[in-house]
């Protein structure tokens, strides 16, 4: 019989049995708490991308779509992507160094394309090629491509791949406003020439409107053209007709179209008709003004050229038109898009747009574009009216001038309300004044106004006397003593509180006569480009600062304080003005024949000699005869007018050999 033999596992076994139970059991667990996890994250899949969505924080697949493939690869390299961006920024700069500026620039946009959505790169590298390369080049023309450059680098790329970058937004319209529109650059002039020319060939010269509504339907011509120009085409048969007759003659509807009109369609700038000869036009000219000034086709013109504007405004300067009619009709007024303050304008509006609507923004770049559309427009306010000659061939030796714009200034006033409430609206009790007295924007706020009061003032007018008088009354009410009681400058009359702060600075002989003197050029000018009401206003406070003068020297024994008479400043100054050589021919020929009679007639004979000569430098010579022509009655100013000034034999000896020369 047999016997069962008990047998006891060794304690070590014992223990690696219960170790691989409780290992099984853990793989057990975790498997099912990874089957949870995974359940769980499917589950919060849904609710986490409606939280991307209302943060914010989706990309826009139209955004990254059309990325080089070799450069999208490199997107995938992680470490080494870095390495070689590191290594093309450094390369770049130390090229920058030695000069070699192209080669810098084609890696700088390499480091950009590797990191296309990283706004910074595309912002150092614009600052690069406007600023630190742009300086070190010789000529304008070499400065004007490199910050032009620099431009298009974050118009029409850096944007592109980051459309929501607020950031960039502010970098571009910065650039417009200081770069180009500012004063710090030696070249500034000629960036300012060579953009209004580039938007006259595009937009035509500006139209002569007497009216905003006028101006904004010009544009609105523009805007609402078709923008599929072949569809134009098959849909409009006088259209078709006319763009086949230009393609005939060399003119196809594109951007060479736009230059060959904005030349030689310019009716309010040319004075052919007061011009004895001219340079026989290119037949193939002649052939295309034919077609294009064909009275038949004149509505179709209208169509085809305002289309093609609207393409070119579209593709090449990526401008969103249904925008900029927007911030034209409902914020900001006639617009010029000649100006660099219209197009830091239009890209800071935009970027201020951005920033309301996106939830989470930095504040500083929020502020920083809101900033730039008050710097802008207060640059419009001081210099928005523009005065150009052009000249297509050499866009450098164009004539421009800048005015002071007062259209702008009732929308830059309640510009300034809304932003405020934009950036601080949201604190509790706000009010549009409350809110921002004793800050440095309300300090601002009020400098400006008191200065658009004067300008107001001093443009003259009945709408614009109104309107100075509402800003007076507004801060007699709104910007009271501290007690709140009603400042004393705001108690005298408009008069008095404009025209006291003038006086006040006429101190001296020396000072009187530059402010008098400065409203007879004021004069000038304005009647230069054909406002006469503003000439006949700036004159007329030219005469009340002369009477302000004049009224404590009438006792003084030996006259050393006392200025000439008027007419006698103003006669030099008309001198003065119509020989300054930074002054274009075209508008001294306009001066000229707009002056009253008694300012040519004390003129004439001393400026002989001078408009002879300027009618002889042009291309081809004008008829000096019919461009500035003699004033009757000169021989009765000759024998009888004492303030009349002939030409003494040395100076008509000079005058002889500058003609000569």
């Amino acid at each position: 019989m047999s016997r069962m033999v008990g047998y006891t596992l060794p304690e070590h076994l014992v223990a690696r049995r219960n170790a691989q139970r409780r290992d099984w059991l853990v793989q057990v667990v975790a498997s099912v708490l990874a089957v949870v996890c995974l359940v769980g994250a499917g589950l919060l899949l849904g609710p986490l991308n409606r939280v991307r969505r209302e943060r914010q924080l989706v990309i826009d697949p139209a955004s990254v779509r059309g990325l080089p493939p070799d450069l999208a690869l490199l997107g995938k390299l992680g470490t080494f992507r870095a390495l070689a961006i590191d290594w093309a920024s450094i390369r770049s700069e130390r090229l920058k160094q030695e000069g070699k500026y192209y080669e810098a620039y084609e890696l700088h946009r390499t480091v950009c394309l590797m990191q296309p959505r990283f706004p910074t790169a595309w912002a150092n590298a614009s600052w690069n090629m406007a600023y630190n390369i742009s300086v070190t080049q010789y000529t304008p023309e070499a400065r004007w491509r490199w910050v032009r450059d620099g431009i298009k680098l974050l118009r029409d790329e850096a944007l592109r791949w980051n459309p929501k970058s607020v950031s960039l937004y502010y970098q571009l319209a910065w650039t417009y406003w200081h770069k180009i529109g500012d004063y710090l650059d030696d070249e500034h002039y000629n960036y300012k020439r060579a953009l209004a020319v580039e938007m006259e060939k595009v937009l035509g010269p500006q139209p002569v409107a007497l009216t905003t509504d006028q101006y904004l339907a010009w544009f609105q011509e523009i805007v609402d053209a078709p923008r599929d120009l072949a569809a134009l085409r098959r849909s409009d048969e006088e259209v078709a007709r006319l763009a086949f007759r230009l393609e005939q003659v060399g003119l196809p509807a594109a951007e060479s179209l736009l230059e060959f009109a904005a030349r030689h369609l310019r009716p309010e700038l040319r004075i052919d008709d007061i011009l004895e000869t001219r340079a026989q036009e290119d037949p193939q000219v002649a052939r295309r003004l034919e077609v294009l000034t064909d009275p038949r086709s004149a509505a179709a013109q209208r169509r085809l050229l305002a289309a093609v504007r609207s393409e070119v405004l579209r593709t090449k300067y990526r401008l969103d038109l249904d925008w900029a009619l927007r911030l034209m009709t409902e914020q900001y007024g006639p617009l010029d898009w000649r100006s660099a303050y219209t197009h830091s304008l239009y890209w800071a509006s935009l970027g201020n747009e951005l920033a309301r609507q996106r939830k989470y923004q930095n504040p500083a770049d929020s502020m920083n574009n809101a900033r730039l559309v008050l710097f802008s427009l207060h640059s419009l306010v001081a210099r928005g009216r523009i005065s150009l000659h052009p000249n297509f061939d050499a866009p450098f030796r164009s004539y421009i001038d800048f005015a002071t714009d007062i259209r702008f200034i009732p929308y830059l006033f309640r510009t300034y309300l809304r932003l405020a409430e934009e950036q601080w609206g949201s604190e509790p009790n706000w009010n549009p004044q409350e809110g921002i007295r004793g800050t440095s924007y309300w300090a601002g706020f009020v400098n400006n106004m008191e200065n658009w009061i004067q300008l107001l003032y001093f443009e003259g007018g009945e709408e614009n006397l109104k309107q100075a008088e509402s800003f007076y009354a507004y801060l007699r009410v709104n910007n009271p003593h501290p007690d709140g009681t009603t400042q004393e400058r705001y108690t005298k009359t408009l008069d008095e509180f404009v025209m006291g702060d003038v006086l006040n600075q006429m101190a001296t002989f020396r000072q009187s006569s530059a402010i008098i003197r400065s409203f007879i050029l004021k004069s000038l000018k304005e009647l230069a480009v054909g406002n006469t009401a503003g000439s006949l206003t700036a004159l007329q406070r030219a005469r009340q600062c002369h009477a302000y003068w004049m009224a404590d020297t009438r006792q003084d024994v030996n006259e050393r304080r006392k200025i000439p008479p008027l007419r006698v400043m103003r006669r030099d100054s008309i001198e003065q003005f119509l020989q300054a050589p930074e002054f274009d021919s075209y508008f001294k020929v306009r001066l000229w024949q707009a002056l009253d009679l008694e300012g040519r007639q004390l003129t004439w004979d001393r400026l002989r000699p001078y408009f002879a000569q300027l009618c002889a430098r042009q291309e081809p010579p004008w008829d000096a005869a019919r461009a500035f022509p003699e004033p009757p009655g000169m021989d009765e100013v000759r024998r009888q007018d004492r303030d009349y000034r002939p030409l003494t034999p040395a100076e008509t000896a000079e005058r002889g050999r500058e003609h000569k020369d």
